[in-house]
């Protein structure tokens, strides 16, 4: 089984590593075929990972929730389920879907496609401060379902640090915010906060969407249909990618590649609870449960260069 730590004040632990499904059930980064999506969820189940981060618009028909339960098999209640509510596929594509009526709708569905009665922690995926953090029907309907045993914990995924302290003030009781070695703000600035309230964080984006497996040099360039490539210019990619390898060269002689320092950069902090990584691969899943492994993290002073790099 592989390390766990509290989330929050939940009264769940996870698994320091946390095996995110959006890689491997959607296009994002190519095609993934079925048997290899078969063999990398069971090769982390094998590895003794029991944390696994879905959504029912990740594959066609909420795939990436049917595969995990199958690979699972009989061994559920060994396992913690993440998934999220709040999107739905439509006729023109993903809408938003957030009213009382489809939260019960689509929890009542992912709880058939996971083959359980209930959903360890249920995230709100990028809920709207305006539209959907302050209406008090959303909290009340998701703490019904806890209330009737469909869900132990809820919260919210969510990407820029207003939003978190929306999700904070709401009551979320777990936050799944971006977190790497070089985008570090959101999960340093409100950690304190969380810290208090007992809420959880689980770091998501851990590796950077590839930036942070140590396989790009400053002139990597996508194809054009690549979400990456709208993510960053050619100058903020070059710039980032080198700020890696600085870190990677002054920091954490037990960090054997590039992702392991990546991974243990998460784990350093106590604060977060789960590194939610996105395996593509068998391989890929040895390689982050390897990466952690020595239980060399980094050090206040490694961790200190890398924040005075970044502010």
């Amino acid at each position: 089984m592989g390390k766990k730590r509290k989330l929050g004040r939940t009264g769940l632990e996870v698994d320091e590593l946390t095996v995110g499904t959006w890689g491997l059930f959607t296009e994002s980064y190519g095609r993934v075929f079925p048997e290899q999506q078969s063999a990398t969820l069971q090769r982390a189940i094998d590895q003794g990972l029991t944390s696994f981060d879905m959504a029912p618009t990740w594959g066609d028909e909420g795939d990436a929730e049917k595969a995990v339960a199958t690979a699972v098999g009989t061994r559920r209640d060994e396992m913690t389920y993440i998934t999220r509510v709040g999107r739905v596929q439509g006729e023109h594509g993903l809408t938003t879907a957030f009213s009382p009526d489809l939260i019960r709708a689509q929890v009542e569905s992912s709880l058939q496609r996971l083959s359980t009665d209930r959903i360890d922690v249920l995230l709100m995926q990028h809920p709207s401060i305006d539209d959907t953090l302050r209406d008090d029907s959303v909290r009340e309907t998701l703490d019904a379902l806890k209330t009737e045993g469909k869900l132990r914990a809820w919260g919210a995924s969510v990407s820029h640090v207003d939003d978190a302290r929306a999700a904070l003030v709401t009551g979320s009781q777990v936050l799944c915010v971006p977190f790497s070695m070089v985008t570090p703000d959101i999960v340093w600035d409100i950690q304190s906060e969380c810290r208090e309230a007992g809420v959880g964080i689980l770091g998501r984006s851990v590796l950077l969407h590839g930036m942070l497996s140590g396989r790009w040099g400053e002139r990597k360039r996508f194809a054009a249909e690549d979400h990456r490539t709208q993510r960053w210019s050619s100058e903020a990619l070059a710039a980032r990618v080198k700020m890696a390898e600085e870190f990677k060269q002054r920091t954490a002689p037990g960090a054997s590649n590039m992702s392991s320092l990546a991974l243990q950069f998460v784990l350093t902090h106590d604060d977060v609870a789960s590194a939610v990584f996105g395996p593509r691969t068998p391989a890929q899943v040895v390689a982050a449960v390897e990466g952690i492994a020595n239980d060399m993290m980094l050090s206040p002073v490694d961790l200190q260069f890398i924040y005075n790099s970044i502010r």
